[in-house]
Parts: structure tokens; sequence; C-alpha cells
């Protein structure tokens, strides 16, 4: 009889060992399983959060770079264009037509009114090509070093800033010219001579005003 318990015992304790060993498998396994998922998730999340912000700021980069060279690309053959007609006609001079193609619609009918001005006044505005930034001396200038400095895309209207050199002889003047997006181009909309700190606009505006103060 004590032998038959002892055996039966023995059973119960392998048994109970068999059990318990595989209680502590699958709950072994099943914290892998909830490590592995939440691993998953972790990357998951951190893989959709990539997907959703970075493409986003590349287009804004990508597009604000490609409107930048759009921008000094139209600066720097306005300008070739102007010293070929430079060379053309031996240096430096007025030329309306420039404005005309080049310009704002805003800065063609300020210059119309400031024309205006001097032929009712009888004074002159423009005693310097706003182009060159130089006097009409009939002297030949170059421009160099264009620069991008601003450009703003997200307004209402797009608007931009190129900065450049120009040069003459044994001078040279530091200048900008702000540009508008008017009817699917860059256009001009005023000229700076940062050598003497020169606002052309706001210059002419103040002609415009008061005749007689240059």
């Amino acid at each position: 009889m004590i032998s038959n318990r002892i055996v039966l015992l023995s059973k119960l304790g392998i048994i109970k060992t068999a059990f318990w060993g595989m209680m502590l498998a699958v709950l072994t396994t099943g914290c892998h399983d909830r490590s592995n998922q939440s691993n998953q998730t972790v990357t998951t999340v951190e893989e959709d959060t990539v997907s959703l912000v970075t493409p986003d700021s590349l287009t804004s980069e990508m597009s604000e770079e490609a409107e930048r060279g759009v921008v000094l690309n139209q600066v720097k053959n306005i300008y070739r264009l102007l010293r070929a007609e430079y060379m053309i006609r031996g240096g430096s001079y007025e030329n309306e037509l420039f404005d005309k193609v080049f310009c704002s619609k805003s800065w063609n009918n300020l210059l119309m009114t400031v024309r205006y001005k001097e032929e009712q006044t009888g004074t002159l505005f423009f005693e310097i090509d706003h182009w060159s930034m130089t006097r009409y001396s009939g002297t030949l200038p170059s421009f160099d070093e264009f620069e991008v400095e601003y450009v703003d895309l997200l307004s209402p209207v797009k608007r931009a800033s190129v900065a450049f050199t120009v040069y003459e002889d044994d001078t040279y003047t530091p200048a900008r010219v702000d540009l508008v997006y008017e009817d699917g181009r860059w256009v001009i909309d005023n000229f700076h001579n940062l050598k003497y700190m020169i606002d052309v606009r706001s210059a002419m505006w103040n002609y415009v005003a008061h005749p007689y103060i240059i």
C-alpha cells in the first residue's frame, strides 16, 4: 500500500512539473509576442511619422530651391541683354523699353506718373540710369556676383530679391532688385542703390508728391 502511494505521488509530481513547465512556456511566449508587437507598433509609428513629415518638408525645400534658380536666371538674363544693348549703344543710356518688358505693371504706372510730373514741372528725376546705377556718361558697366537674397512663395503675391554688383571703370556699386511674380513670370518691381542707400521706388513716390524735390 505504501509503495503504491509513493508511486502515485511521484506521478503527481511529474504531472505538476510538466504542467508548470507548459505554463511557463506559454507565459514566456506571450511576453515575447507582446514585446515583438510593441516593437513593431513603435517601428510602425516612427515609419509613419517619417513618411508624413519628411516628404512635405523636402517638397517645400525643393520647391523654394528650384524657384530660387528661376529667379536668379531671370535676373541674369535681363542684365545680360541690358549689357548687350549698352555695347551696341556704346554705354548706358535711358531705355524705357526695358522697363516696359521686364518690370511690373505697378512700376510702369509709377514711371509714367514720374514722366508726366517731369514734363509738367520742367524738373528732372532720373539723373542716373536706375538699371545700371550709373550716370549717362557713355561708359560701359558690367554686372556680376548675382545672388538671391530672399524668396517668398507663401504670400498671395510671390516676391524675391536679388543682389548684384555693378562695375564701372575703377568703381563699383552694390545693388539690388526686388521682383514680383506677375502673369506667370518674375518681373522687377524696384531698384536699390546699396552704395548710397537709395530706394528708387520710394524716391519716385516722394518726387510725385513733391515735384521740386529730387
